[in-house]
C-alpha cells in the first residue's frame, strides 16, 4: 500500500509540473514554480488589502449602492479558496493535493475580481466627493 501512495503523489506531483495558469495580465506560470508561489502569495495580500478597504469603507455605511455591496461580496467568493489556504498554513492544518491545487488555481480568477471590485469602489467614492 504505502509503494502505491506514493506511486500516486508522484504521478500527481508529475502532472502538476506540467500544468500552468495565466495570471490576470496573461502570463503564464507553472503551478510547481517559485514565481506562480510568489504570485498567490501577492494575489491573497492584495486581496486582503482590497477586502479591508470595503470594510472601512462601508462601516457606518447604512444606503451603499447594491453595486458596492455586490463587488465585495464578489470579491469575497472569488477568493475563498484561497483564503481557505492561508487559513489552512496558518493554523497548521493539512489540505489534500486536490484542495491545495484547486486554491492555488483559484488565484487569477480572484486576482480579476479583485481588479474589477477596485474599480467598482473607487467609482462609488469619486461619486461621493
Amino acid at each position: 500500500m504505502p509503494l502505491l501512495r506514493a506511486a500516486a503523489l508522484f504521478v500527481a506531483t508529475a502532472i502538476l509540473a506540467g500544468c500552468a495558469v495565466l495570471t490576470a495580465d496573461g502570463e503564464r506560470l507553472a503551478l510547481t514554480s517559485p514565481e506562480f508561489r510568489a504570485y498567490v502569495e501577492r494575489v491573497f495580500r492584495e486581496q486582503n488589502r482590497v477586502a479591508d478597504q470595503f470594510a472601512f469603507a462601508l462601516e457606518g455605511e447604512r444606503a451603499a449602492p447594491a453595486g458596492v455591496t455586490a463587488a465585495e461580496q464578489s470579491l469575497l467568493d472569488a477568493c475563498a479558496a484561497l483564503n481557505e489556504l492561508a487559513t489552512a498554513r496558518r493554523d497548521e492544518r493539512h489540505l489534500s493535493l486536490r484542495q491545495r491545487s484547486t486554491a492555488a488555481r483559484s488565484a487569477p480568477r480572484c486576482e480579476r475580481t479583485m481588479r474589477a471590485s477596485v474599480a467598482t469602489l473607487d467609482a462609488w467614492r469619486a461619486a461621493r466627493r
